[in-house]
């Protein structure tokens, strides 16, 4: 019988009641706290993610192409001056590129002594404004009052006289343009206009 005896020595002793029970319940509630805070943590971070990962696309994936930049010496009273009058940017999206809305571009001009910018105008007045004009548009997509550009598009951008001024371009003349757009980077150009106009109306500046 002696053998068939448990023993339990002086330091083996079993813990319960109340007390072994909240340690428990609190060991339960840390767990899931700290679950709660993982799992929220892990969603805010998908999501920064995902929309970093959006902006980043559109970023990259938006831009704008030059085609042709023209400088027309004809003014308003329909003589050719020795200087150029305005100049004509002709644009077009690049391959894969998202809608481009012009009312969200800003043109900056400068040369050595002024710098402006200007904004969309669907009226073609008021002072620091250009306008747009659509080349090629098949899906009917631009017009003046919804001015988008999508693939395909071929659009010329007037700037005149009156939203530059006083910049002139006269011959040997250095500017710098910029197409600033809402997504992407912006389309920089340097253009020095040519040593003489001759004859023409329209002067090639770019490429």
């Amino acid at each position: 019988m002696k053998a068939n005896r448990n023993c339990l020595k002086n330091n083996e002793s079993g813990d319960i009641g109340v007390g072994t029970l909240i340690i428990f319940i609190s060991m339960v509630l840390v767990a899931a706290v700290a679950a709660a805070v993982l799992i929220y943590t892990t969603g805010a971070l998908q999501q920064k993610a995902t929309k970093t990962s959006k902006e980043a696309t559109q970023q990259i994936s938006s831009n704008i192409i030059v085609d042709q930049v023209l400088g027309n010496r004809t003014d308003t009273s329909g003589s050719v001056n020795d200087s150029i009058q305005s100049l004509i940017i002709r644009i077009k999206p690049d391959v894969g590129t998202t809608s481009i809305d012009l009312r969200q571009v800003i043109i900056t001009i400068m040369d050595k002594d002024y710098k402006y910018d200007l904004n969309y105008s669907s009226s073609g007045t008021g002072s620091r404004m250009f306008t747009a004009s659509a080349v090629r548009d098949e899906d009917g997509s631009f017009n003046v009052s919804t001015p988008v550009l999508n693939s395909g598009d071929l659009v010329a951008i007037t700037i005149n006289p009156a939203a530059i001024s006083p910049v002139t371009l006269p011959t040997r003349k250095t500017i710098w343009l910029s197409l600033n757009q809402e997504l992407g980077q912006a389309v920089n150009l340097e253009i020095t206009t040519p040593n003489s106009y001759g004859v023409y109306r329209f002067v090639q500046l770019y490429p």
